[in-house]
């Protein structure tokens, strides 16, 4: 670029700077040796900027910057979380989960437990046995736990990792499908991975979005094969990651730290997987 004009550095360019721009023209100020340079690559400017420059420190060109408005931050952050309603809804739940089995509220654990031992209130007058089974449970009408056992988080590692999972994946497939696709995605994977860790793990206490994480990745690496969406592209990266966890989980190295639900994220994974079938050819036929 071309040295124009030389300027002390006290001097305030930027009224000048954004009328040149204002107008087109390409211009650069840098220091150099304690002097503002204005550069440009047009050489043919230089007679206007010297005019425009020797007219502005003698004020006969008079420029008035207009501040932006800048926009609030909080209403901002509410534009853009109400985007994603059911992520937030099931973010939310899951903290307070987190929370019910970190304060040891015993009374809600049991109510919301699909089985296990239950000391509630509400299983003794049904007169059911202190060692409840998903069966029992589901033949005194207690539909709610086929799903609630997804917002218990047993630890703040467990809780960290599956909200950071469930916000990257959970706003892609709302963003992509919709709010209510999403919540019909949750509830299938849920309600099936839990019945199945269930069924492996007969009357033993379970939580966790997990298996609904890995149905979400499923879903994603699916429905990217049938019907390409830039919203739920994931590098493999991601895949080989979860799926070395998902290994990892079976071999049972970490089980001295926490029991893991592998089954809840192997049925999960091949859940999503199953319903990102449908979903994507519906979504492909639909653009055409």
């Amino acid at each position: 670029m071309i040295k124009i004009i030389e300027a002390p550095l006290a001097q305030n360019l930027q009224p000048l700077s954004v009328y040149w721009r204002e107008h087109g023209i390409d211009h650069r100020i840098v220091e150099q040796m304690g002097l503002q340079v204005i550069l440009v690559k047009d050489d043919s400017l230089r007679q206007k900027l010297i005019e425009d420059y020797q007219a502005f420190i003698e004020g006969r060109l008079s420029i008035k910057l207009q501040r932006r408005q800048m926009p609030d931050r909080r209403l901002a952050l509410l534009q853009f979380l109400k985007h994603f309603p059911v992520t937030l809804s099931l973010f939310v739940l899951s903290i307070v989960g987190f929370l019910l089995v970190y304060f040891n509220q015993q009374a809600w654990l049991d109510l919301l437990a699909i089985q296990g031992i239950d000391n509630h209130s509400l299983s003794q007058r049904l007169n059911l046995p202190e060692r409840i089974s998903t069966q029992e449970y589901l033949a005194h009408g207690q539909y709610w736990r086929l799903i609630t056992p997804i917002f218990l988080h047993f630890g703040w590692l467990h809780i960290t990792f599956n909200m950071l999972w469930l916000w990257e994946l959970g706003r892609r497939i709302e963003l992509q499908g919709g709010s209510l696709h999403l919540l019909s995605v949750v509830f299938f994977i849920g309600v099936a991975s839990n019945l199945y860790q269930a069924a492996s793990t007969p009357l033993a206490t379970f939580g966790g979005m997990s298996g609904v994480i890995y149905g979400l990745l499923g879903y994603c690496a699916v429905f990217s094969l049938i019907s390409p969406q830039r919203a739920l592209h994931l590098p493999k990266e991601i895949y080989i990651f979860m799926l070395a966890s998902l290994l990892i989980g079976y071999l049972g190295i970490f089980d001295f730290l926490a029991q893991m639900a592998n089954t809840a994220h192997l049925s999960g994974l091949i859940f999503g997987c199953v319903i990102g079938v449908p979903s994507a050819i519906l979504s492909r036929w639909g653009s055409r």
